[in-house]
């Protein structure tokens, strides 16, 4: 029979055969057990707690409740064709080769669905404590926050946020209105993962919800014609620089949130030494090395005119620690060359144009001086004690009071458990680990 699948036999009267039965039989009770399976992921305590998803803020999980029992559904749709295509096949020799194919590609999309409903529920039963569920509950609210104003004035869309616990050196983010791994399926909250070393320290959130922005608002894009226009001279340096404009889009919204202690932070995840003068074909983040000098520039630019100076401090640890003539000579002299100019680099990555914001750079919307050492300084002053454990002051200066614990922790090493703990005190409203 033309279009029959090779392993399906008919017999001279164009009935199935013996082995085509077989096939049949087997086909409904291969798709009998993926659909069966397919149907407890309509349980959404198959992947997380109750407590879990209860701990999650109602704007947060509505919406992926939603879309993940939409893409659930969709399955059991899929499953329940394959399963009529699967019956008919023994008996209907015209259907057993579509009935194969059915079930691979029910195979499939299970497999992507399953992905797609295993992230979000070990990012949610992340949530594991109640310490955990408080402390997440807040860097979900400083994520809205920090992207607020920037879209706002863009009249741009704000997400939810997912944040969730996980080990590792960096941060990530799944951004929202991307597409998910089951077909059809689109991200409705951006998803940003915060490493348990810097769960309270998370200026590395700021640099995902960054991403997060930067996309929205074509940020990234303007950054790579700014890098481009500043390095024209030196076309080495504009081809090593400007793929990293996503990266570095999203190191200058961080560092506009929480200042210095955003260097730091990043220095302390970037400098292996393994890695830190490492140049990997193709990776998107400038070489650690840079990176680091680079947010000391954007420092020295912003807070320079006072001390005391901290970035100044780190950059001479860093390049007493991690001497270029390590490396190789050709990606030497591109480091020295970038050395070089790195405050012009800086200048012109804090001044790109936003395309959202009018071809204003981000820095109309989010000024660096409150973030200032000493603007921090005059904070601490103002709230006094309350500053860490008012619920008011949480609300009000969430995000400057991550910019200043940070800043305490690099500025006073001998303090840094005394600061770590604070800042986990006033995350979690003092609860203790369960």
């Amino acid at each position: 029979m033309t279009g029959a699948d090779p392993g399906v036999r008919l017999d001279t009267a164009g009935r199935l055969g013996v082995p085509g039965r077989l096939i049949a039989d087997d086909l409904v009770r291969q798709i009998s057990h993926w659909t069966a399976a397919a149907a407890m992921f309509r349980d959404a305590e198959e992947f997380a707690s109750a407590d879990a998803w209860r701990s999650v803020e109602q704007e947060v999980g509505l919406p992926l409740r939603r879309q993940l029992g939409q893409t659930v559904e969709g399955l059991v749709a899929l499953g329940e064709q394959a399963m009529r295509l699967s019956r008919a096949a023994g008996s209907d020799a015209a259907t057993a080769a579509p009935a194969m194919a059915a079930v691979q590609r029910f195979r499939r999309r299970y497999t992507q669905v399953e992905t797609t409903l295993d992230f979000f529920g070990a990012a949610v039963n992340s949530r594991t404590s109640p310490t955990l569920r408080r402390a997440l509950a807040v860097l979900d609210d400083l994520a809205v926050a920090s992207m607020r104003p920037a879209l706002v004035a863009a009249r741009q869309p704000i997400p939810p946020v997912l944040t969730y616990v996980d080990k590792g050196m960096g941060a990530s983010i799944l951004r929202a209105g991307i597409r998910l791994w089951a077909p059809g399926a689109v991200n409705p909250v951006a998803a940003i993962k915060v490493v348990r070393h810097n769960l309270y320290r998370p200026t590395s959130l700021f640099h995902e919800t960054g991403h997060q922005v930067a996309h929205q608002m074509g940020w990234a894009g303007s950054m790579r014609q700014a890098l481009g226009r500043g390095l024209d001279d030196d076309r080495q340096l504009q081809m090593m620089w400007v793929p990293w404009a996503s990266e570095i889009a999203a190191d200058v919204f961080a560092f506009l949130h929480t200042g210095y202690a955003s260097v730091a932070a990043l220095y302390d995840v970037v400098g292996d030494a393994r890695t830190i003068l490492r140049w990997p074909v193709g990776d998107p983040h400038p070489v650690g090395w840079l990176r680091t000098l680079l947010g000391c520039a954007m420092a020295e630019i912003a807070f320079g005119d006072t001390e005391p100076r901290p970035w100044r401090r780190l950059e001479a640890a860093m390049l007493a620690s991690h001497p270029i003539t390590a490396v190789d000579p050709a990606v030497q002299a591109l480091l020295h060359r970038s050395q070089v100019r790195i405050r012009d680099i800086a200048t012109a990555c804090v001044n790109a144009p936003v395309p959202a914001l009018g071809g204003r750079p981000m820095t109309a919307i989010l000024d660096p001086a409150r973030v200032a050492p000493a603007t921090l300084a005059a904070l601490e002053r103002q709230a006094g004690p309350a500053l860490w454990t008012s619920p008011h002051w949480r609300r009000q200066e969430g995000i400057r009071m991550v910019a200043l614990a940070g800043l305490r922790e690099a500025e006073q090493p001998s303090e840094a458990s005394a600061w770590i703990d604070r800042a986990r005190a006033w995350m979690t409203g003092g609860l203790k680990a369960a």
